[in-house]
């Protein structure tokens, strides 16, 4: 009887490592699908586009007819704008490549391609961090000067958010250096003489404790409390600008004066409410679920790497689409490039015109 028991759990526990080989088989199956097409063509894609849409954000956001045309505190914000867009355009930049790394993550020599693969997420979290933390900036930029305006020439100049951008930025690089570390070139020994390589991760200063602390503060500092603070700016706006419709909507002919000189301070706390919720669909979900699974050391998971693939895309999306935010938000962004095409197009077409004909004078 005890034997017919032992062999009956015996046949159990075999059946469940062949279903748990086969779930894990179809997991890393479609892991290799989905990684195939968002790190072979969606990533690199979105990041073109988004390298090209900052680059237009920055010609436009620094033009000096802007920079005169605005207030003081709708200056303020603009610097924000160009900050952002710097740090955005960075990140496309810094993740483009990885459309060169192997699939497989093996390496046949000690090339850009596989120090790429090792210094990257030190240098893509850098940018993660200033744009998060600008945006925050930007936030609290709005609220005060939306929700406690008789405080905004208090809080609000320019040398004040210049300062703060100038911080944002070396805090973040400061902060990200011990990522640096994270991993090692291992070199694997093969049937032939080839020689290949992998990225070996490591803890900090081989310390799994030190590690996870650094983790869980790199998760407080660049989730936790940037979430807490855009949900709270951004509902308070919100309520604000709700607010503000509706009053204008009782007293439109008596407001119908001054609305020119209140339009772009709309347009900008407009803005970047927008830009608040796209990051709380695009780039917090993704954060919040790599840094769990690194905490729990779920890294190695089929299931979670899929997760991981699709949310670092919906990342890129965040970084490259403000472009076409402050097309669809901003009339004066559409009219400046509008101007900029048109001219563009009509200075090629002088120049052609121009050696068109001392070429025809040339032959003669």
């Amino acid at each position: 009887m005890n034997a017919l028991v032992m062999l009956d759990c015996l046949n159990l526990t075999m059946e469940a490592q062949h279903n748990m080989s086969i779930a894990n088989d179809e997991a890393k199956k479609l892991f290799e699908e989905v990684s195939h097409v968002v790190y072979g063509f969606g990533i690199p894609s979105v990041c073109l586009f988004g390298i090209f849409g900052n680059v237009l954000n920055l010609c436009i956001l620094t033009r000096r007819k802007l920079q005169k045309a605005f207030k003081r505190l709708e200056l303020s914000a603009n610097l924000c704008l160009v900050s952002l867009a710097v740090s955005d355009l960075m990140f496309c930049f810094f993740a483009f490549p990885t459309v060169f790394l192997p699939q497989d993550d093996v390496y046949t020599s000690r090339g850009f391609v596989l120090y790429y693969r090792i210094y990257c997420a030190a240098i893509i979290n850098v940018f993660i961090i200033i744009s998060t933390w600008l945006t925050v900036a930007m936030a609290l930029e709005r609220y005060l000067a939306i929700c406690h305006p008789l405080r905004q020439d208090i809080y609000l100049t320019t040398s004040r958010i210049k300062c703060v951008i100038v911080i944002t930025y070396v805090f973040s690089f400061t902060f990200n250096i011990p990522v640096l570390w994270r991993y090692e070139v291992r070199q694997l020994c093969t049937n032939t003489s080839t020689k290949v390589y992998i990225p070996n991760p490591i803890p900090l200063w081989n310390d799994r404790q030190i590690d996870t602390a650094y983790r869980i503060i790199w998760a407080v500092i660049g989730n936790f409390i940037p979430l807490v603070l855009l949900l709270y700016f951004n509902v308070c706006l919100c309520r604000k600008i709700y607010k503000s419709y509706k009053m204008r909507q009782a007293f439109k002919r008596d407001r119908r004066s001054d609305h020119s000189s209140t339009s772009t301070s709309h347009t900008i706390t407009i803005t970047l409410v927008v830009i608040i919720v796209m990051f709380f669909i695009l780039v917090a979900p993704s954060e919040i679920v790599i840094h769990l699974a690194r905490i729990t050391d779920n890294e190695s998971n089929y299931t979670y790497l899929t997760i991981e693939a699709v949310m670092n895309f919906m990342q890129s999306v965040n970084f490259s689409v403000n472009f076409i935010l402050y097309c669809i938000i901003s009339p004066y962004f559409r009219k400046t490039l509008k101007y900029l095409f048109c001219c563009g197009c009509w200075n090629i077409y002088q120049v052609s015109k121009q050696w068109k004909k001392e070429f025809e004078t040339s032959l003669m």
